[in-house]
């Protein structure tokens, strides 16, 4: 067998605990079990039809060659005017960078603004990406404990407490992937004051804004009247428009810092997917049928989300709180360690998935051993049969 050597940067990167669910949870339903998957958070809605239409029309049209690397300037001038129309942002088309999902656009947001001898600080929980992205940078990742019992929210005495002068940048995920927090107005203003006083930046990740229950309201960073030269935001049609296949993301910036990672984009991927661009531009323009579609799509999340947390509930040694955003339950799953014989939640979560066969997310992947992650993101007859699976695990 031949000893391949790898670069320091990939050797040390840990994979993706999301993938690694769902592939473990394909290969046993290959098998012929019948799996309950509250794993990967992918929605399970098809793209709206007139959106998946635009993209097809682009191929018949021919619109499948190159674009500017920074996106089509139709499709930059729509995001900017959605950001001017919903948040009152001043922003044009020089502000927005389109990506092949919100992932590259953070990953090149690191890859811009940090560098060797950097921190950057990260709310726990945290999508499990963000702590491989700043390593990837040659920074290092400084990890802000939120409080469970609290409902998980992000608190700007943290960072203040535990930053220091190598503190460069401050990624804040809301709604909160993996716990559905949403990130209060005055924190993010305190935040971004913060970033602005500290020379650091804010990369604020919204990718689930549209996701929100109890008549909440999204706060976006977008919308603080200043300091905005030191915040970059960054979304997706991935989740708002059932596009995740797609792979269409974006950030809006100040003007200097777009570019610098506009170029930076040039050499690693180029533009996003000229026929993406035009899918995701109809949905943007089309803002009737769009505002339909993705009211039906929450109305039943919001139906699953009720389903999920009332039966995670009634489960002993399971305590959840409800989500204020997103499609995830973030429950604390540790009272049932000792009664399972397991030490940690990768454990717990494999023997649930290969005695119940229930899909879920370790929470060490997300900064938390006690906790595992529980999609919504699937029917509410799928959600009842995988919550008694549980139960009735939980009960052995």
């Amino acid at each position: 067998m031949t000893l391949r050597r790898f670069s320091s940067k990939v050797a040390a990167l840990a994979p993706s605990s999301t993938i690694a669910v769902a592939r473990a949870a394909r290969q046993l339903a290959a098998s012929g079990a019948d799996v309950v998957d509250f794993g990967l958070g992918e929605p399970d809605f098809a793209t709206p039809d007139f959106v998946g239409r635009a993209g097809a029309a682009a191929i018949e049209a021919g619109k499948t060659k190159y674009t500017d690397v920074a996106g089509d300037p139709a499709l930059r001038d729509a995001i900017a005017e959605k950001y001017r129309r919903e948040q009152g942002s001043e922003c044009r088309r020089e502000n927005v960078l389109v990506t092949a999902g919100a992932k590259q656009a953070v990953f090149n947001a690191c890859a811009t603004l940090f560098q060797e001898g950097d921190e950057v600080a990260l709310f726990s929980p945290y999508w499990v990406s963000f702590p491989e992205m700043v390593r990837l940078s040659g920074a290092e990742p400084l990890f802000l404990e939120c409080d469970f019992e609290g409902g998980w929210p992000v608190r700007s005495k943290a960072l203040e407490a535990a930053a220091g002068p190598r503190t460069r940048g401050v990624v804040v995920n809301s709604p909160n992937n993996p716990t559905g927090a949403v990130a209060a107005a005055d924190e993010v203003v305190r935040i971004a004051d913060w970033c602005a006083r500290h020379d650091a930046y804010l990369i604020f990740d919204e990718t689930y804004d549209r996701f929100l229950y109890d008549g909440r309201r999204h706060v976006s960073a977008a919308s603080l009247a200043a300091p905005r030269d030191r915040i970059i935001v960054t979304g997706a049609a991935s989740k708002t428009y059932a596009m995740t296949g797609w792979r269409l993301g974006w950030a809006v910036g100040p003007p200097d810092v777009i570019a610098a990672m506009a170029a930076y984009q040039s050499h690693s991927t180029s533009n996003a997917s000229s026929i993406s661009q035009a899918a995701v531009l109809a949905a943007l323009q089309d803002r009737e049928r769009t505002e339909r579609s993705v009211g039906e799509m929450l109305a039943e999340y919001a139906r699953r989300r009720e389903a999920m947390l009332g039966a995670l509930e009634r489960i002993a040694g399971i305590r959840a709180v409800q989500p204020e955003g997103a499609f995830y339950a973030f429950a604390r799953v540790s009272g049932l360690f000792a009664a399972k014989g397991v030490s940690g939640s990768k454990q717990f979560c494999d023997r649930l998935l290969s005695e119940a066969h229930v899909a879920a997310v370790p929470g060490d992947a997300f900064g938390e051993d006690t906790c595992a992650r529980f999609s919504f993101a699937t029917s509410v007859d799928r959600i009842d049969e995988g919550m008694r699976r549980l139960a009735e695990w939980a009960a052995r």
